[in-house]
């Protein structure tokens, strides 16, 4: 897709957030994440359990404790690949306890971070960025729309 002959692209946006410390500070990168295939590939979506009835109507077990328990796994470690992945941006990062291919380590990050001297404002403000650069708040949209709309304003002035 082009606007105005230009290639759209998500895929460059970074956001960076930086913790001080007396030896320097510690800057992390987070990048837009567009594309979940190797998630779904290392973890497909749970699929809960279906009871068939006689007449034929299959009907899926939505509330089976075991397809709940599944998926609340499931749901986090997307998070925490979408966590991952989103910050590889940041050079020269490397994890001693997360292995890219298991998803049972995924979540060895927010220990890492802690062992390694994060707080846990700290951490939270580190999540915080990989939301912000993976989603769009209201703050963001309305900033793109009012400058948007003082760009223009300038050009029909002129």
């Amino acid at each position: 897709m082009k606007i105005n002959g230009e290639k759209v692209s998500g895929s460059d946006i970074i956001e960076v957030v930086v913790f001080p410390r007396q030896t320097g500070n510690i800057v992390f990168k987070a990048r837009v994440v567009l594309n979940f295939d190797t998630f779904e590939m290392l973890c497909p979506e749970p699929e809960p359990p279906v009871n068939v009835f006689p007449t034929g109507e299959v009907k899926k077990q939505v509330l089976d404790p075991t397809y709940i328990e599944a998926r609340d796994t499931w749901a986090e470690r997307r998070t925490n690949w979408l966590i991952l992945e989103s910050i590889k941006a940041t050079p020269n990062l490397e994890w001693e306890t997360v292995v890219a291919d298991d998803p049972k380590t995924w979540g060895n990050f927010q220990t890492e971070l802690t062992e390694s001297g994060f707080s846990g404002v700290e951490i939270t403000r580190l999540i915080g960025c990989v939301i912000s650069v993976c989603g769009l708040d209201q703050e963001k949209i309305d900033k793109a729309t009012k400058d948007f709309l003082a760009t223009a304003a300038e050009t029909r002035k002129e």
